[in-house]
């Protein structure tokens, strides 16, 4: 009987072993795959059916908690949705995750810009998990704009004044929201990835970290970035947005920034938002503090 016991007992400290084991090998690959300085090729030619109807899932949730509001200054104005924590408790400071949209979201319908990047912040393991503010502004123009830089042969952006009224306007919000001031965060895709680069670049204040997906960067302020966490993410076959500028934008800072690099070497700009991105996300970007 008592041999029997024994030889349960190692049975199950084997097990636990092999589980603590495993999780401890996930864990060192996601932190290495978010090592500053690095980057990382992924091979994955297709989702699989569960990623794609997590996508479909998050793009069919209702929205309604986003309540609709207006930025205007006089000169021009943007439309918005605002996303509060679940519950708000009066003496807790909460994070802001700013989501710039993509140039297919132009105009003022306020509803186009609601995207996968802002939806998944209304999925209920999120919702309870990661209490967040989340600015969604859609811009009635493009945020952002292109040109070559000849210098190093790849396009850079540049933004307008309606990116700058955002951010103006981020200042009020921060005032009359319970917005902790070192948990400001942007992200977005594509001519949204564009327009986080102009973000930081423009405020590097105001940031604690910042995600460009499929985006094209700005290069006149790198000096200025060096201290922000920033996560890059675009397809090697992407011909909307050519991957070059944001893999100049890594190499020219990842020996001086927090920078790294995901390359997904069998992805074009459309299919880049995988269920498997979406969920690492929150759980890198909400670590960041200013």
């Amino acid at each position: 009987m008592l041999k029997r016991e024994i030889f349960l007992m190692r049975k199950r400290v084997i097990r636990l072993l092999i589980i603590l084991f495993g999780f401890l090998f996930i864990f060192s690959c996601t932190s290495q795959k978010m090592k500053y300085g690095t980057k990382t090729e992924f091979h994955d030619k297709a989702d699989s059916l569960q990623s794609l109807a997590r996508i479909k899932y998050i793009k069919s949730l209702d929205y309604s908690d986003f309540k609709a509001g207006k930025f205007d200054n006089g000169k021009v104005a943007v439309n918005y949705r605002f996303l509060k924590p679940k519950k708000v408790e009066q003496n807790k400071k909460y994070p802001l995750v700013l989501v710039f949209h993509g140039s297919g979201a132009i105009g003022t319908n306020n509803t186009s810009q609601m995207g996968v990047l802002s939806k998944m912040w209304l999925l209920p393991e999120n919702r309870e998990k990661y209490p967040v503010y989340v600015l969604s502004p859609q811009f009635p123009v493009r945020s952002s704009n292109y040109h070559l830089d000849e210098s190093r042969n790849v396009k850079a952006s540049e933004a307008n004044e309606h990116l700058d009224l955002v951010l103006e306007s981020i200042d009020s919000l921060i005032i009359n929201e319970n917005i902790d001031r070192d948990r400001i965060y942007v992200m977005g895709f594509s001519m949204g990835g564009a327009t986080t680069s102009n973000a930081i670049s423009k405020r590097p204040d105001l940031f604690a970290a910042a995600i460009n997906i499929s985006g094209i960067s700005q290069f006149d302020k790198m000096d200025e970035l060096t201290k922000m966490p920033i996560w890059i993410v675009h397809g090697s076959l992407d011909t909307d947005n050519f991957p070059q500028s944001n893999f100049k934008f890594f190499d020219e800072m990842k020996s001086k920034g927090k920078v790294f690099l995901w390359e997904y070497k069998d992805k074009y700009h459309n299919n880049i938002l995988s269920a498997e991105l979406v969920d690492e996300i929150p759980k890198w970007l909400l670590k960041q503090y200013q």
